[in-house]
C-alpha cells in the first residue's frame, strides 16, 4: 500500500546549505534553491509519528517500537504540482543560447560518436588529453561563440518533459519548445521592468506559462537572537535568514510507502499542519486526492521499445559514491553486479551532462532522550546526538546520463519497472538512508549521437 501526501507551505522554508551558522550577530543562513528529499522525507516522518502516536512534539516519540516501523518508510519525492499538472525539472541538455545574430536559439545536447581525440585536441566541456575515461566518453558539441540563455525555467511540465525524452531531435518538437521559450524569456525580462509588452502575445503567454515554473525565489529576513534561559532578545544579536519562497498555487507531492505494508496504521482523514525545514517553518499536510504519482506514459513505453541509446535524467539530487559516477558502474563504465536493475538493461556510459556538485548536510537526531542518557553514557551520546551530518557532494537535479544498451535486453522493460525510483548508492555513513528518503529518482527517455561537429 502507497499513500500519498500534498504539502502547502505557509510560510518561506529555510532550507540551508552545508554553511556553518549559529545565529551569531552578522551571521547569514543561506537556504537552496530546491527543497531537498532529506528535509521532506524526514518532516513527514516526523509528522507521521506524532500523528499515529498523538504525541506533541519531543524527541522521545522515536524511542518507541512503533515508531521503528515510521523510520523505514520509503519517501519518494519532491515533485512539484500546480494547477493539477506534475512539474520536473529542467534537464541539462536542453540548452538555449543566443546565437551570433543574437537570436534565441535551442539545441539538445547529445555525445559525437565519430570524434576521436588526439594530442592537440583539448576535448569538449571536459574531455581533455590527460582525462579520465577520455577513451571511452563521446564528448558533447556546443554551438561556437554561443551565450548560454539567463532566464532559462527551473522546471517544466510533465506534457513537455514527454516531448522532450522521446522527441528531442525531432524538428517540430524542437521549434515549439523554441516559441515558447522565446515567449516565456520575454515575459521574465518584462516582469523585471523591461519594457517589452508590445512584442508579447498575451493569450500566447498564459497557454505558455502553464507548463513552465520560475526558479523559486529567496526572501532574506533578520531576525534576532533569543536567550535560551530567559527566552528574551539578545542585545545586538541580529542575524539573517535567506528562505526559500514557494509560490502560494505550487505544492509539494511525496510518495510515502514502505512499512505500509506491514500492519502500520495510516491516519484516517490525514490533515494537520506541520513544520518544514528550519526554524519550525509552517506547512500543511494532506493526503493527496486530486493527482496520482507519476508512472512511465505509453508514449515512452513505446519510443524505448528496441532502441539501443537511452537517457536517465535526475529528478532529485543524486548520491554516488565515486562522485559523478555511479558505484554501479565499473572502470569501464559498464554496468556491473551493484545496478539493482541488470535484469532490465545492461548499459554503458557514453556522457553526462553534470552542471557541477550540490553540497547536501543535515541534522542528526538520535533515538535517545538526553534525560536518560547516563553520565557514563555522555560521551557516546555527543556523537550520536544532536550534531551535524558531513557535507556531501551530490549530483543535482536534472543531470542526464546518456547510455548505450547492450544487446539482448529491453530499455521499455527498465523504465516501466524503474520510473521514478532510486538510483543512487548507499552510503556508508550511518544515518543516510538516500533510498528511503527519495534521493536520485530518476527517469528515462531516449537519444541519438551526433555523427559530425
Amino acid at each position: 500500500m502507497k499513500k500519498l501526501i500534498q504539502i502547502q507551505p505557509f510560510d518561506p522554508i529555510l532550507m540551508r546549505d552545508g554553511r556553518p551558522f549559529n545565529a551569531t550577530p552578522g551571521e547569514t543562513a543561506h537556504s537552496l534553491t530546491e527543497v531537498i528529499p532529506s528535509v521532506l522525507a524526514g518532516s513527514i516522518r516526523t509528522m507521521l509519528a506524532k500523528k499515529m502516536m498523538n504525541q506533541e512534539h519531543n524527541l522521545s516519540i522515536f524511542s518507541s517500537k512503533k515508531s521503528a516501523s515510521i523510520k523505514k518508510l520509503i519517501i519518494k519525492g519532491p515533485i512539484y504540482v500546480r494547477g493539477g499538472r506534475r512539474f520536473y525539472p529542467v534537464p541539462k541538455d536542453l540548452f538555449g543560447y543566443d546565437d551570433e545574430n543574437k537570436q534565441f536559439q535551442i539545441k539538445a545536447l547529445s555525445p559525437i560518436s565519430s570524434f576521436q581525440n588526439n594530442e592537440s585536441e583539448t576535448g569538449f566541456l571536459g574531455t581533455g588529453k590527460l582525462g579520465a575515461h577520455e577513451d571511452i566518453l563521446w564528448p558533447i558539441y556546443v554551438p561556437p561563440r554561443s551565450k548560454e540563455w539567463k532566464e532559462s525555467p527551473a522546471y517544466i511540465s510533465e506534457e513537455r518533459m514527454t516531448d522532450w525524452l522521446i522527441g528531442s531531435e525531432d524538428e517540430e518538437v524542437l521549434a515549439r519548445m523554441k516559441l515558447e521559450l522565446s515567449v516565456w524569456r520575454k515575459m521574465q525580462r518584462a516582469d523585471r521592468g523591461v519594457n517589452l509588452q508590445d512584442e508579447i502575445d498575451h493569450n500566447l503567454a498564459l497557454e505558455i506559462s502553464q507548463h513552465y515554473l520560475a526558479p523559486f525565489a529567496i526572501e532574506e529576513r533578520t531576525s534576532t537572537a533569543i536567550n535560551r534561559e530567559t527566552y528574551a532578545a539578545k542585545d545586538q544579536a541580529l542575524y539573517t535568514m535567506k528562505m526559500l519562497v514557494l509560490p502560494p498555487n505550487v505544492s509539494i507531492l511525496a510518495e510515502v510507502g514502505g512499512e505500509l505494508d506491514n500492519g502500520l496504521e495510516w491516519p484516517e482523514k490525514l490533515s494537520v499542519i506541520h513544520p518544514i525545514g528550519g526554524k519550525r517553518r509552517l506547512a500543511h499536510f494532506q493526503e493527496a486526492s486530486d493527482v496520482t504519482y507519476p508512472t512511465c506514459s505509453d508514449e515512452v513505453l513505446e519510443a524505448l521499445k528496441g532502441r539501443t541509446y537511452i537517457r536517465m535524467i535526475l529528478m532529485t539530487p543524486a548520491y554516488f559514491a565515486k562522485g559523478w559516477r555511479p558505484d554501479w558502474l565499473d572502470m569501464d563504465l559498464k554496468t556491473n553486479d551493484k545496478w539493482a536493475y541488470k535484469k532490465q538493461a545492461k548499459l554503458k556510459l557514453r556522457w553526462a551532462c553534470i552542471p557541477g556538485y550540490l553540497p547536501i548536510s543535515g541534522w542528526r537526531n538520535a533515538n535517545q532522550d538526553p534525560q536518560k542518557v547516563s553520565d557514563s553514557a555522555k560521551s557516546n551520546q555527543q556523537k550520536t546526538y544532536g550534531v551535524e551530518k558531513a557535507v556531501r557532494r551530490m549530483v543535482p537535479a536534472g543531470s542526464v546520463y546518456y547510455f548505450e544498451v547492450e544487446d539482448g535486453y529491453d530499455a521499455a522493460e527498465l523504465a516501466r519497472n524503474c520510473w521514478m525510483s532510486p538510483v543512487s548508492d548507499k552510503d556508508r555513513r550511518k544515518g543516510s538512508f538516500d533510498h528511503e528518503d527519495g534521493f536520485g529518482l530518476a527517469i528515462w527517455g531516449t537519444w541519438e549521437p551526433s555523427h559530425s561537429l
